[in-house]
C-alpha cells in the first residue's frame, strides 16, 4: 500500500476546522495488481481530515495495475446535518512510495487541467502531464542537456 497525505486551508492558508470536509478516494475502475493478480474494485474510501486538516490514506498503487488507473478524487465540505455544501474533484495517480497529494494531481487527466504545463530541468517534474523540456536552463553547456521535449507520464 502507498501513503498519500495532504490537508486542507482555506485561500489564506488557515486550517478549515470549522467546516465538514471528506476526502474520497475512488478507483477509476476496477484493476488487477500486476503482482499476485490481486483483483481490485472501484469502492470509495472516505478520509475525514483532522482539526488542524491533515490527512493520510493508505491506497493501492496505480503504478503497480495492469489496466490504467488514477484515483478520482473528491473533497467534499458538508454542514451540520451533513448535507452537501460544495465539492472540487481532480484526479491522481499513486506511485509505490505514495506522497503528497498535491504532486500526485493528475494535470490534463481526462481533458481537465492545463495540459500546457512546461518543465524545464534535467530532473522529473513533479507530478505527471507537464511537458517536459529536459535540458538544464543555468548551462547550456551542460553535457546533460538533451534539448528531449516530451509529456511526462
Amino acid at each position: 500500500m502507498a501513503t498519500v497525505t495532504g490537508n486542507l486551508k482555506d485561500i489564506g492558508g488557515a486550517t478549515m476546522a470549522n467546516r465538514n470536509a471528506v476526502v474520497k478516494f475512488t478507483l477509476n475502475a476496477g484493476n488487477i495488481t500486476a503482482s499476485g493478480g490481486g483483483i481490485r474494485p472501484d469502492n470509495t474510501q472516505t478520509v475525514t481530515p483532522g482539526a488542524d486538516g491533515t490527512f493520510s490514506t493508505n491506497l493501492e498503487s496505480t503504478t503497480g495495475m495492469l489496466l490504467d488507473a488514477w484515483y478520482n478524487v473528491r473533497v467534499e465540505w458538508l454542514d451540520n446535518v451533513g448535507n452537501l455544501i460544495t465539492y472540487m474533484e481532480f484526479q491522481i495517480r499513486v506511485p509505490s512510495g505514495g506522497g503528497v497529494l498535491s504532486d500526485l494531481v493528475e494535470v490534463g487527466l481526462r481533458g481537465r487541467g492545463n495540459q500546457m504545463i512546461w518543465w524545464v530541468g534535467l530532473a522529473a517534474p513533479p507530478s505527471r502531464g507537464y511537458i517536459w523540456l529536459h535540458t538544464d536552463p543555468s548551462n547550456n553547456n551542460n553535457p546533460a542537456n538533451t534539448g528531449d521535449v516530451r509529456q511526462w507520464r
